[in-house]
């Protein structure tokens, strides 16, 4: 799969300066261009799900760090490496090849790329550069015609000549542990001045862009000439949204059936996005939510699956609870990074079922199969002729 995206990378020249001299954004996606053409749409999903996470951040500084410490030859945006000799050169890989038998290899990681049809008995050349250079495509070129008949064991290490200096800010990474005070003080949030807060995490042009009611969304598709009118009423009711006014303790009681019902309400495809705006902005919402209406059979089942939950899994009304295709994810011990990997596992486990052709519900009943190992019993019955004991003929 990399060597056909590193094919692919050089035909549609994703690291020209068209790409370089836009934004990271739009190199971003000539990269994600070229990753698709061998994905499916649910890899493609999680592509952009292990990018946004930064999953091979470690792993990339670790190139980083051992081609700085190589180290590279001077004025070379990429090098070749060839049992501890270096060179940008590559009418010099020969000699370093022939002569390299009498240097010790190189230790290979996990990580690296190695090239298929590369021979683990001959020379070690690890390639050091940043896919999509121009040099890349020449170098890259050259060396699998040296590994495909054999002649050289070909690895890849991602690396870049000039990184950039701006710091990277990422979530859990290098973080200070600031200890909270337990220390409450009383303070009147409605009285704080000078802070326009726009508290809904749904952008304007959102087609679900929904406020105390109204749909602006589809409001701005049918009347595009009141743009300018109807992102002032959005405004004022969104500001009116965040004041928050107290509620009375009979508002309390539904809350929770009336945020249910509200998000049942959306569309099935966008009931995920009001699920997050409610959850992060629940603050500023309960006013909104109480006028909501809840029908006695909603309530209903949210009742049975309380006692469902709770017979069967111990969950109390409240708790939370994480199941992929029916396996159940403990959130107290897992992190974003090992909740990517069980995505990625049952990835491959439903392409290759659909790869079968098992589906729809053949497929569901299959994910539900407990495919654990039982524990065999053993027992001997002393009055069966075959025990060990018993003579033949007797």
């Amino acid at each position: 799969m990399a060597c056909k995206f590193v094919k692919r990378s050089i035909f549609l020249n994703i690291g020209s300066s068209d790409h370089h001299s836009t934004n990271n954004y739009s190199y971003y996606h000539a990269i994600l261009q070229a990753a698709f053409q061998f994905l499916s749409p649910l890899q493609q999903n999680l592509l952009k799900f292990c990018l946004s996470l930064r999953s091979y951040l470690a792993t990339i500084q670790a190139f980083q760090k051992i081609a700085a410490d190589e180290p590279p030859p001077e004025g070379c945006n990429s090098f070749l490496s060839v049992h501890g000799k270096k060179t940008c050169d590559f009418d010099d890989l020969e000699t370093l090849i022939l002569t390299a038998s009498g240097r010790s290899k190189p230790l290979l990681f996990k990580g690296d790329h190695r090239y298929p049809s590369s021979n683990p008995e001959s020379a070690v050349v690890i390639f050091y550069s940043e896919i999509g250079l121009q040099e890349f495509s020449s170098f890259h070129q050259q060396l699998v015609s040296k590994s495909n008949p054999g002649k050289i064991n070909y690895v890849f290490r991602h690396y870049i000549s000039n990184p950039r200096k701006e710091p990277l800010h990422l979530s859990g990474c290098g973080v200070e542990l600031a200890i909270k005070s337990t220390e409450y003080k009383a303070k009147d949030d409605t009285q704080v001045k000078g802070i326009e807060v726009n508290t809904t995490v749904i952008g304007e042009n959102d087609p679900i862009d929904e406020v105390q009611g109204f749909l602006f969304g589809r409001l701005r598709d049918l009347h595009p000439e009141l743009t300018g009118q109807l992102k002032e009423l959005r405004k004022h009711l969104v500001e009116s949204t965040n004041e928050m006014a107290p509620l009375k303790v009979w508002q309390l009681q539904d809350l929770s059936f009336q945020t249910a019902a509200q998000i049942l309400a959306a569309l099935a495809e966008l009931a995920l996005v009001v699920m997050k705006d409610l959850s992060q902005n629940f603050s500023t919402k309960p006013r909104a939510i109480t006028k909501t209406a809840v029908s006695s059979g909603l309530r209903t089942e949210v009742e049975e699956n309380q006692k469902y939950f709770k017979g069967t899994l111990g969950l109390q009304p409240g708790d939370s609870a994480l199941f992929i295709n029916g396996l159940h994810t403990d959130l107290d011990t897992q992190d974003i990074f090992s909740l990517f990997d069980v995505l990625r596992n049952e990835a491959w486990v439903m392409e290759g079922l659909h790869r079968l052709r098992i589906e729809g519900l053949s497929l569901h009943n299959i994910l539900k199969l407990n495919i654990q190992p039982s524990e065999a019993e053993y027992a001997i019955d002393i009055r069966s002729p075959n025990f060990m004991g018993q003579q033949p003929g007797t």
